[in-house]
């Protein structure tokens, strides 16, 4: 089985998206100061998640577009769906949790420089200030 590269930049891109701790991580810090505890503060997260699809999914129903939007897309912020599993077994190995938000910057930037690799997009040709 042969992967096609444009294929495989997608996937790249999609791991490093995953990966991409931006903003998560101090929303969980945040919240473990207050829990004092990693998965009790997953556990708020998955219901705030789970809260906002729903209440997006209303929005959309009875209310509009632009409100179901923005209620999606802090659902999908707030979802730590697979994250919490990869962001524990690092810490496990590092025993700090922001060495590991480190090393999850690293991981993401690094399957974003393979996705530009494999697209052949130059990063610095189509950023126009």
């Amino acid at each position: 089985m042969v992967i096609e590269k444009k294929k495989m930049g997608t996937i790249c891109l999609g791991i490093s998206t995953f990966l991409n701790p931006l903003g998560f991580d101090i929303v969980v810090y945040k919240l473990m100061t207050l829990t004092k505890d990693y998965w009790h503060t997953m556990g708020i997260l998955y219901v705030m998640s789970a809260l906002l699809f729903g209440l997006s999914y209303f929005s959309f129903k009875k209310i509009g577009n632009k409100l179901g939007n923005l209620l999606l897309t802090l659902a999908l912020f707030f979802n730590p769906f697979g994250y919490d599993i990869v962001v524990s077994l690092i810490n496990m190995l590092t025993g700090d949790y922001w060495i590991t938000i480190m090393f999850m910057y690293i991981l993401s930037i690094m399957f974003f420089l393979v996705y530009l690799f494999l697209y052949n997009i130059n990063f610095f040709k189509n950023i126009r200030i």
